[in-house]
């Protein structure tokens, strides 16, 4: 296996075919990459593609999108997942990954693009409704009304949440608690666990020969704030 590196503009390009033909079209495939600034870093990167070749291990290009991709990964390792598990990835697909950088080619995904979209979601990435802010408008304003205050179920149909959310609301009300106000980003936990989900998709996207390395793994998610414990005095 030989290969070559050629001049484009300003930048410089390797190519060399495959060893193993492709079976829909019988031909040795021709890989092609490029965006180099010198004639060394081409022939070093065209020298590292070509062992990857002989290892079984080079990436063939390919338009995929993160967002297909991240919907097939979801419905190939459900099996493996627990139901918890797997239900909140899907909610981090469908809510924050997909609608953000769904878009964007899987083979195109870096590092910057990453951090990009943390700081989006740290900002304002929230798109859940605050569910327990409506529940307690409804029950203040007819607390106030000299109403009774709603029962669970009345107070679940009135706002549209489960029963189950609805009977923790009534308990956190008569207990004197009201709702946190939230701001439009999304807490630095939640977005962590949105890039350990990430992490996990594209490993198995290295493993499945679909990039040729994990971007995730050389981003730093947001850091947890610490908060001061309340300790007892005697």
């Amino acid at each position: 296996m030989k290969g070559s590196v050629y001049r484009r503009g300003a930048k410089w390009y390797y190519k060399f075919r495959l060893p193993q033909r492709d079976p829909s079209t019988g031909q040795f495939p021709w890989v092609t990459k490029g965006g180099y600034d010198t004639e060394r870093d081409a022939w070093e990167a065209c020298r590292e593609a070509m062992r990857d070749a002989d290892r079984n291990r080079i990436v063939r290009p390919s338009q995929q999108t993160v967002g297909d991709f991240v919907t097939d990964w979801l419905t190939a390792v459900q099996p493996a997942l627990d139901a918890s598990t797997w239900r909140s990835w899907s909610d981090y697909a469908r809510w924050y990954v997909i609608p953000h950088i769904g878009g964007e080619r899987l083979q195109s995904l870096n590092e910057p693009v990453l951090l990009q979209f943390y700081a989006m979601l740290l900002a304002k990435g929230r798109v859940k409704p605050n569910n327990d802010a409506v529940m307690y408008t409804h029950w203040a304003k007819l607390i106030a009304s000299g109403k009774p205050p709603p029962t669970p179920r009345e107070l679940s149909t009135a706002c549209g949440t489960s029963i189950h959310a609805a009977r923790d609301a009534v308990r956190r009300y008569k207990a004197g608690l009201t709702p946190r106000t939230l701001t439009q980003g999304l807490a630095p936990k939640t977005v962590r666990n949105i890039h350990s989900f990430l992490h996990r998709a594209l490993a198995d996207a290295v493993a499945w020969k679909y990039i040729s390395e994990n971007p995730a793994s050389n981003v730093k998610p947001p850091r947890n704030p610490r908060t001061r414990r309340h300790v007892w005095k005697p």
